[in-house]
This record gives structure tokens, sequence and C-alpha cells, in this order.
């Protein structure tokens, strides 16, 4: 019974806390580092990007090149490995798209919506599975990904769902 209540408290309340948290999307690509052959070419040498410094947790404060670089260091591995582990077919090769979609969009613009009704996530009735794996795997290892305290239901501090997705409160 608490098991069941501290995941449907876990879910709604993580989603609207972390979506502080969140940030722009990354760009499609990191800025390539420059390589020798580059040096000798001047107008390579002009545009190639200064190593970009990975912060250790997630903040809306980085530039782009520091959260794509963030997202390539710290999100896409662990996360492959997490979405893997559930799926390995389907997630054979994850990449940005799997949250960010074809169009390297915001995660709340291209992951499903989530819906939290009469106090209760619907997810957990609609799609039980999924909603488990979510709360129990997804949202942990990215809170930890995010270099973030997972969501706590007391202090209602953390992240959570609302870190990736949209929570429409009905």
């Amino acid at each position: 019974m608490r098991r069941s209540f501290v995941l449907r408290a876990i879910l709604p309340l993580s989603l609207l806390l972390a979506a502080a948290c969140a940030g722009e999307e990354p760009a499609p690509r990191a800025p390539a580092a420059p390589v020798a052959s580059q040096a000798a070419a001047p107008a390579a040498s002009a545009s190639a990007s200064p190593e970009v410094v990975v912060p250790a947790a997630w903040s809306t404060e980085m530039t782009k090149d520091q959260q794509t670089a963030f997202m390539k260091k710290n999100v896409i591995g662990p996360m492959g490995t997490v979405f893997q582990a559930h799926d390995a077919a389907k997630y054979k090769d994850f990449t940005c798209k799997a949250c960010h979609g074809p169009e390297y969009k915001n995660p709340k613009d291209f992951l499903p919506h989530l819906t939290f009704k009469d106090g209760k996530m619907t997810a957990f009735a609609e799609k039980p599975d999924v909603a488990k794996f979510m709360a129990l795997s997804v949202t942990p290892a990215m809170a930890q990904a995010m270099g973030a305290k997972p969501f706590d239901p007391q202090t209602h501090q953390g992240f959570g769902c609302n870190g990736c997705h949209t929570v429409d409160m009905k």
C-alpha cells in the first residue's frame, strides 16, 4: 500500500518540480574537437570551438555546447543501458532521438504528455508496465544522470517525471 502511494505521489509531483531543472534540448551534434589536420587550415582553425567544460550537474545556465556535451557524457550511456535492459531490441541504438525525437525538440514537446487526475497519475491505470518501469528505473537513473536528487514526496524537491514530460493536471 505504501509503495503504491509513493509511486502515485512521486510521479506527478516530480514532474512539476523537475520542470524547473529541465533546460533546452541539446543540439543534434556536439561541436567536433579540432583535429591535427585542421591546425594547418586557417579557416578550420578559426571556426573550431574551444574545449567545452562539462558541469557536474544539469543547469539551465549552461551554454548550448555545454548542454550537448553534458547529455552526451552523462545521459546517453547510462540511460541507454536502462532502456536496453527493459527492451534490448527496441532501444538497441539509443541516441538523443529517443527523448528529443528526429527534430531534436525539447523532450516535453516530443515525449508523451502525462496526466494527473484526481490525485493520481493516469499512466498507472492506462499503461501499468510502462509506468512502473519509468517510476522505478528511468526516473531514478535520469535524476542521477542529471546530477540531481530523486524526487522526495515529503519535501517535494528533486528530479522526477516532469523533468522530461509535460504533465497535464485535470
